[in-house]
């Protein structure tokens, strides 16, 4: 799974560097296995595009742009379902940037009604962009909770799987706030009232993403290819993160921690051992999370060889839709 998005910091990057150009790398990579990507299509930037193209020559360009890729993407197989930012509804276009509004990130932060709007007006535009309806979903900032408010808007939307939760994490930030310490792992499940509770009456599906133990070392070692500036290390993209707590900072330098199986950057060294954990638990599913601005030469070449790898050990690579 892929969130298609530009960064979320103080420089938002561009289209072409942030989403076509790793994209078509990323694509290249796993055609020859056969792999599709889901991916979940930042919606509330796409639909803020549309109301502003008009005045803006530079986004229309941007949007049309976009809108081009998404429809060449799902031509090519693969699948889009929706992501929401909702920050972007209140920010605006000024001397050639984008000025985003920092203080809405999560939809919880939200009253609900605007928050209804803001998630009906996205969705439909991303559906009417496609041709279909999209039925799946991926939090911003991976932040559910309270899950009855989200599930409300699932609800009158349409939505029927969600894959946000990262079980055994707790993380709390001004753009994210989420605690998955009691969710399960290793397969999807119904739910209801709670997005961490199975419920096997419950109206939605959860996909779980993939979790693995990551030690100090593997840290610091990212930290050293970033000092250095080790070669084919550098993301395409061209804007700028929003910068993790200090705390958790601290928490990975220091201890022992869960990280999400992932293919961005440096971060893919550890994915082959992420699946070999996953098996060994027997889980059922492995999911796992990627951006198209963060990736990078080395992560695309590792991507290359762990498909080729897992499709002839006779492993099957599936989309969110066919859950």
């Amino acid at each position: 799974t892929l969130d298609y998005e530009l960064f979320l910091g103080e420089r938002t990057g561009s289209v072409e560097r942030c989403l076509v150009e790793p994209m078509r790398r990323l694509t290249e990579a796993v055609e020859p296995t056969g792999a599709r990507f889901t991916l979940f299509v930042d919606a509330t930037y796409l639909f803020r595009l549309f109301e502003l193209k008009a005045d803006y020559a530079a986004l229309d360009a941007e949007y049309q742009q976009i809108v081009s890729h998404l429809r060449m993407l799902r031509a090519a197989g693969h699948d889009l379902q929706l992501h929401i930012h909702p920050h972007w509804h209140y920010s605006t276009f000024e001397d050639g940037k984008w000025q985003l509004d920092h203080t809405r990130y999560k939809l919880c932060d939200i009253p609900f009604e605007e928050a209804r709007r803001i998630f009906a007006s996205a969705k439909e535009h991303l559906d009417a962009v496609l041709g279909y309806a999209t039925h799946a979903f991926r939090a911003g900032g991976f932040s559910t909770q309270p899950t009855q408010r989200l599930t409300a808007l699932f609800a009158q939307n349409g939505i029927r799987v969600d894959s946000s939760v990262c079980p055994g994490q707790r993380y709390q930030s001004p753009q994210q706030t989420y605690d998955y310490r009691t969710a399960p792992e290793g397969a999807a499940y119904r739910f209801g009232a709670d997005i961490n509770v199975p419920d096997p009456e419950g109206a939605f599906t959860e996909v779980p993403i993939s979790m693995h133990a990551v030690s100090p070392l593997f840290y610091w070692k990212y930290v050293a290819t970033r000092l250095l500036k080790v070669p084919g290390m550098r993301p395409w993209g061209d804007g700028q993160s929003v910068k993790a707590t200090n705390e958790s900072i601290r928490e990975r330098l220091t201890r022992r921690t869960v990280s999400m199986a992932t293919i961005d950057g440096f971060k893919i060294e550890t994915l082959e051992a992420a699946y070999q954990a996953a098996r060994r638990r027997g889980d059922a599913l492995f999911c796992v999370i990627g951006h198209p601005k963060l990736a990078n030469p080395y992560s695309v070449r590792k991507l290359s060889r762990f498909c080729e790898l897992h499709k002839r050990t006779g492993d099957t690579f599936i989309t969110i839709s066919e859950i």
